[in-house]
């Protein structure tokens, strides 16, 4: 199963929200391929930047991301995110860049799931309907009717 996760739940496992570690460590002992866009690497260390603790925050951020596969923007994920943006504009439903990327980061990989907080960021581009899930949500469908694991939600 390939996972691709979003800037905004990686930024939730720094802040260490339970439900988004226990989903996360759920999808490990799935043997899920869990990756990230390159945007999202640059977008978690912009965030370091900005702190008088930088270099700490880095530290910890890098420790976070290297749980996961990290997707550089090629010339194939450049190709789908002209095309989403071209979609996108074209039905004047203009979503910012970094995530286009990682929709198309998403799309090229060969996704099932596509964990974000934001899922309104993704839901007008036609080919994520049905792929993309907030962490209460997949983690629902995963646990849900399992005696014993209602709370995880």
């Amino acid at each position: 199963m390939k996972v691709v996760v979003d800037t905004s739940v990686v930024v939730e496992l720094e802040r260490k929200n339970k439900l988004v570690l226990e989903l996360i460590k759920g999808l490990v002992e799935r043997n899920s391929d869990l990756s990230i866009s390159i945007v999202t690497l640059s977008e978690i260390l912009a965030g370091c930047h900005l702190r008088e603790d930088y270099e700490k925050a880095s530290n910890e951020a890098k420790r976070v991301l290297s749980q996961f596969l990290w997707v550089d923007m090629d010339s194939d994920v450049a190709e789908k995110t002209a095309e989403y943006l071209a979609f996108l504009i074209k039905k004047g439903k203009i979503i910012e860049f970094p995530d286009v990327v990682i929709a198309a980061t998403f799309n090229v990989l060969g996704g099932n799931y596509l964990l974000t907080l934001n899922k309104h960021h993704f839901e007008h581009i036609t080919e994520l309907k049905g792929k993309v899930f907030t962490p209460k949500e997949l983690n629902a469908k995963f646990y849900e009717g399992k005696e014993g694991d209602s709370e995880r939600g």
